[in-house]
């Protein structure tokens, strides 16, 4: 990998962050093939630095990079309002402040492979929308400039039916955050009256109160609905010796998440419905209280079900 003396130096500062030099490589090359070619290294290495919250305009690097950044790609001819998203949408650029985020959780999928998810809510002047990061993403959350009032550009995204069929903008591998753009001081006046109401904050008291009563005080739930994010699958021997497996996912369900249990056959049939990010609906779940940690859980009955909406 050819690099000049200014960007040898931004180069190592990513090494230093804690990069190997196979991720890095993984992660220029990976960048390269996302913008299709258009992209020079600097620009890759600079938008890594940005993801990985470094300070590219620190005076240990030449503005010049930057500089170049900005002549190659204006995000800003194709960035659109909250207001202008459509179900279907893909290659969505945003601009926004985060107003909240939810908790990491981490999974295991049908193929074994370990997943993680987050989400927060973005707000740009004309509406809200909440913003799910997948997998590598998901180590934005950690980063220096990520909280709240703080700007963000997402690229990349893709827009789908979520909890309640509100509309969700996704972000996966192929995707990027920019933490703390540069923009006019203009542009940041926008943003600055933006505030999230009770009714956008999913974690307000007034929508946890209602389904977290029932878990607390009832055995039996009759209906649930949720996003679905899944834990594990496993096969397990139980102490008669029969072979049998558990289905674990969590739920995320009127601003909060809970964890959800399908023994047997009922898990395998769940799994061979469900995928990470469906909107479902379950029914006939036992509340347990979990053994070891305390918590409660939904436990599938035999007369459970569970359906896509």
């Amino acid at each position: 990998m050819k690099i000049s003396a200014s960007v040898e130096e931004l180069y190592k500062k990513l090494l230093d962050l804690g990069l190997s030099e196979e991720e890095l490589e993984k992660k220029v090359k990976n960048k390269v093939e996302e913008y299709g070619g258009f992209m020079s290294k600097q620009g890759v290495l600079f938008i890594i630095a940005r993801e990985n919250g470094l300070d590219v305009r620190s005076p240990d690097i030449d503005d010049y990079i930057y500089d170049e950044l900005e002549e190659e790609i204006d995000y800003n001819e194709f960035t659109i309002d909250v207001s202008d998203l459509r179900e279907g949408m893909s290659n969505i650029v945003l601009l926004g402040k985060i107003l909240n985020s939810q908790k990491v959780h981490e999974f295991v999928r049908k193929d074994e492979s370990s997943g993680k998810v987050c989400s927060f809510l973005l707000g740009d002047p004309t509406g809200i929308v909440k913003i799910v990061l997948w997998d590598e993403r998901v180590d934005s959350v950690n980063q220096e400039y990520f909280k709240p009032n703080e700007l963000v550009r997402v690229i990349g995204g893709y827009s789908k039916l979520g909890q309640k069929n509100t509309l969700e903008v996704h972000l996966g591998r192929k995707g990027t955050l920019i933490l703390s753009p540069e923009v006019s001081r203009k542009k940041r006046e926008q943003f600055e009256a933006i505030t999230i109401s009770s009714s956008d904050d999913k974690t307000s008291k007034s929508n946890l109160e209602p389904l977290e009563q029932a878990i607390q005080h009832n055995k039996y739930i009759s209906t649930v609905k949720g996003t679905v994010q899944i834990e594990e699958f496993k096969e397990l021997e139980l102490k008669s010796g029969k072979k049998s497996f558990l289905l674990t996912i969590f739920l995320e369900a009127e601003g909060f998440t809970i964890r959800v249990k399908a023994w047997g056959m009922k898990g395998v049939e769940c799994l061979k419905i469900v995928n990470d990010g469906d909107f479902v609906s379950i029914t006939n779940l036992a509340v347990k209280e979990n053994t070891y940690t305390g918590e409660k859980e939904l436990v599938f009955t035999s007369n459970s079900s569970v359906m896509l909406i």
